[in-house]
């Protein structure tokens, strides 16, 4: 696991002057918080790759800030939701989120899917953590979790980093095998991610 460090928040005047300014509107962007977290499953952990090479360490590098990997192979939404709380124990001011793939293989109910994507984002905004979703979906097929993902990020207002994970799995010369990115993948995941995040962390205040 990576070692975390304190983030400083902007007091409150400066971000409805940055909001003012055209910056990002994001929830709990003052979180009281003090880590980074990425939270997902086996794609988070960086199956396919090496330790140095997943897509967490390799978005702490582009953007040089300290980021805690809590992925776990294997884990559903369901699974992430039960383990919230280990999260929020971490004292997260952002947590990046990516649950779904395992959904798919598993065929689990949409329903519930979407249930548990729900609990988590309520949880981590009771929580006054700002949440990012990473959009999960079968990039092969008409996918029911396009339009779940969509709903998600419409109705709760967080950021998304859209597509970019559908897209690395139908190029072969990102995977490693057919549901994991391989080094370059997590490469270009990390990309994806940090184009998503840097305006949030320099609202933030982040240096």
């Amino acid at each position: 696991m990576h070692r975390t460090r304190p983030i400083l928040s902007l007091p409150l005047a400066s971000l409805l002057l940055l909001y003012a300014c055209g910056g990002p509107k994001v929830p709990h962007l003052d979180s009281p918080g003090t880590t980074i977290v990425c939270f997902g499953d086996s794609i988070t952990y960086g199956i396919g790759a090496k330790e140095a090479e997943s897509y967490p360490q390799r978005l702490a590098e582009r953007l040089g800030v300290n980021l805690l990997n809590l992925g776990v192979p294997g884990d559903t939404a369901a699974d992430g939701l039960g383990r919230l709380d280990e999260v929020l124990a971490a004292d997260p001011w952002l947590v990046i989120v990516e649950f779904g793939g395992n959904d798919i293989l598993g065929r689990r109910p949409l329903a519930e899917t979407e249930a548990s994507l729900r609990g988590i984002l309520d949880g981590l905004l009771a929580a006054r953590v700002v949440p990012v979703l990473i959009e999960i979906r079968n990039p092969l097929d008409g996918d029911p979790m396009r339009d779940l993902f969509d709903r998600l990020q419409g109705e709760y207002g967080v950021p998304m980093v859209e597509d970019a994970l559908p897209r690395i799995l139908l190029r072969p010369g990102l995977k490693a095998d057919p549901i994991h990115p391989n080094a370059k993948g997590y490469e270009t995941l990390a990309a994806a991610v940090a184009k998503e995040i840097k305006p949030i962390l320099k609202a933030r205040g982040v240096r």
